[in-house]
């Protein structure tokens, strides 16, 4: 799509604001939980937090065997499977767990090392749910070692790009200068696809999807949802997540909001119905965020969530 279109020229706009537009958003408890934990003596009597969400099946992983039948898991029957296994213990969690929903999941090992038992507490998620978490205890192999390393290397790289654009984009001016400054043009420019009528969308959606259009350019990706409110609130987007062919989990930049959704009339036509738009923008290379992703978004209390599947970028 050349630039020179409304939808080209709304793509500078959207990623050449200005960091001063987003807020980070609130703390939440998944978003720090790691999918890396070492158990101690002295953390015995700790529930680690591990998130679930909808149709993302866990698979925890130790590193010595499990003792028989030791599993015990709250509200067994709610999951669709448990499936204990020498060294791991797979969990399906059921498809209308609410966020919030919490468990508690206890296991024993079958050696005589401390601790003798571990226990996790199961947070639902509407999007920030595991699909797999590596479980040592205090004496954790190399590998372990080598394992974290390399994840708290990527969070470094990601943080210091992060603050790298902020730094690039304070002072720059706005519109095409703005973007041609932050370097977000590059040698491709900034190319943008309608997937308004390709995305898919459960019925379970706290709002109505209407309008979604995705943008690429220089080391980013975004995504412009357009919502209406259906409900008798008005709404906030408070995180979003991208999850990909493979489940694997891209986190965002801080959203842009312009400001709440408010709820629309009932029975009133499309011309009274009023929209507003969430964009989501994920640093990425040009060989990142390829093939078809799922978009979620949440509110503060992740109660009333957005879904959008079949989401591609250019």
């Amino acid at each position: 799509m050349p630039l020179t279109s409304p939808v080209g020229l709304l793509a500078l706009a959207l990623l050449a604001s200005s960091s001063e537009t987003s807020a980070p958003p609130p703390s939440d408890a998944c978003e720090t939980a790691s999918p890396r934990i070492t158990l101690t003596t002295e953390s015995t009597a700790k529930a680690h937090v591990v998130c679930i969400s909808p149709d993302v099946p866990l698979t925890f992983r130790f590193d010595a065997p499990l003792q028989p039948e030791s599993v015990r898991l709250e509200k067994r029957e709610r999951f669709e499977d448990v499936a204990p296994g020498q060294q791991s213990l797979l969990l399906v969690p059921p498809e209308n767990l609410e966020a919030g929903e919490r468990f508690k999941v206890e296991v024993c090992f079958a050696d005589n090392a401390a601790p003798k038992c571990a226990s996790f507490l199961l947070l639902a998620h509407p999007a920030l749910g595991m699909s797999q978490v590596k479980v040592f205890r205090e004496h954790r192999p190399v590998e372990s070692f080598q394992e974290a390393e390399e994840a708290a290397q990527a969070e470094v790289r990601q943080c210091r790009e992060e603050v790298r654009q902020l730094r690039a984009e304070r002072g720059v001016p706005e519109g095409l200068r703005g973007a041609i400054a932050s370097g977000l043009l590059g040698k491709n420019g900034i190319t943008a696809r309608n997937l308004t009528g390709r995305f898919t969308k459960p019925k379970e959606n706290a709002l109505v999807p209407r309008y979604v259009y995705s943008y690429r350019a220089e080391g980013r990706v975004a995504l412009e949802v357009w919502l209406e409110n259906p409900g008798m609130e008005p709404w906030m987007a408070a995180g979003a997540v991208l999850r990909g062919p493979k489940g694997e989990v891209l986190k965002p930049l801080p959203l842009w909001q312009p400001e709440p959704i408010l709820p629309g009339r009932a029975g009133a036509g499309d011309e009274f119905r009023p929209r507003g738009r969430v964009v989501v923008e994920v640093l990425a290379s040009a060989m990142e965020a390829r093939g078809t992703y799922t978009l979620t978004l949440w509110d503060k209390d992740t109660k009333r969530t957005v879904t959008l599947g079949n989401v591609t970028f250019p």
